[in-house]
């Protein structure tokens, strides 16, 4: 769908709407173009652009048994669209600021659909304060399987489902005309489908690093566990924050614990081992502990369930993800070499 294809689709759908609907549409309408622009160059997959009342009748208005998936900022439902069958519809809070988040989201999701491991965009209402989103079904997310309300993955599969969210981040750090930074990567973004293929969710947070740049500035947000100890002191973001939250969701893939708890047990690991004087904890410290102790207390949580050298090979990749120097740190596309190298292990 071309810019001028999607102005034409919001006037067209608004047209017979209330004032507040037609308003809504026209001005998340023109800011969803700037940013398709920004995002793609304008080159993006076409999606449908649907009333609040067809998203209504698809969720039962909303029905709370509907409800699949809840974050501070939005409800995740499932619903059933007239010739489209099962759908998730997110319905973000009606808060102005948020806006843009959506907004955001769509451009990139827009831009990206065509790959198999990033959650496909099937269209957006903006006739609401707040834009609504509509994604291609998938019946699962990553946390409930690893903390038990789904059933548990045996660890090949465990494995691949990372192997496809390294694939995943790789293919938006390697895209033109710029790269996008996800920066909200964890294990509740992570879907799964009922073959348990992975697919990354949720590019509200994204940021494309301007040309001619390594980094971009934003605020700090996210979860804690997963945000890069580097990013959380200045503020910048680039590749290596991705691999830092990757390194974190990792290693809840391995040890099916959650990754400050992780990094905590390992920060009481070196105080208790190292004589060398120890900062009073704090976000940082406690996110980034030695890489011997992390590496230790990783190789004494894992599920073991796979090959000794396989899982140690694996610990060693998380770890090395979790870096406290950036620098040190892999690029995401030898990441994902690794992991299929310890798939074939």
């Amino acid at each position: 769908m071309s810019w001028k294809k999607l102005i034409t689709c919001c006037s067209r759908t608004t047209s017979n709407k209330s004032s507040r609907r037609e308003s809504s549409s026209l001005k998340n309408g023109g800011l969803l173009v700037e940013k398709l622009i920004r995002v793609s160059d304008g080159d993006y997959s076409p999606f449908c652009v649907f009333t609040e009342q067809e998203l209504k009748q698809a969720t039962k208005d909303y029905d709370q048994d509907l409800v699949c998936l809840v974050d501070d900022n939005y409800k995740l439902f499932q619903g059933v669209l007239e010739n489209r069958g099962a759908v998730l519809i997110k319905k973000t809070n009606e808060h102005e600021e948020l806006v843009e988040y959506c907004i955001r989201e769509i451009a990139v999701a827009a831009y990206v659909s065509s790959n198999m491991n990033l959650v496909k965009l099937l269209g957006c209402c903006l006739e609401s304060k707040v834009p609504i989103i509509v994604f291609e079904y998938v019946s699962g997310n990553l946390s409930d399987y690893l903390h038990n309300k789904k059933g548990v993955i045996p660890w090949r599969q465990r494995i691949r489902i990372a192997a496809q969210v390294a694939d995943a981040i790789a293919y938006l750090h390697l895209s033109k005309p710029r790269p996008l930074i996800h920066r909200h990567v964890k294990t509740e973004n992570v879907l799964l489908d009922d073959n348990l293929n992975a697919k990354l969710f949720d590019f509200g947070l994204s940021l494309e690093v301007p040309e001619g740049e390594t980094s971009v500035q934003a605020l700090v947000e996210g979860t804690i566990g997963f945000l890069a100890p580097e990013s959380v002191v200045t503020e910048r973001f680039n590749e290596q924050t991705d691999v830092f939250a990757f390194g974190a969701t990792l290693i809840e893939i391995l040890t099916g614990r959650e990754p400050h708890n992780v990094f905590i047990g390992a920060f009481d690991y070196m105080t208790n081992h190292d004589t060398t004087p120890v900062a009073e904890s704090s976000l940082i410290s406690v996110s980034s502990p030695k890489r011997i102790d992390l590496l230790m207390f990783l190789k004494a949580n894992l599920i073991r369930d796979g090959k000794d050298n396989a899982l140690e090979a694996s610990a060693e990749l998380a770890a090395s993800c979790v870096e406290i120097l950036p620098e040190k740190r892999p690029t995401i596309e030898e990441v994902a070499k690794k992991l299929k190298h310890i798939q074939n292990m």
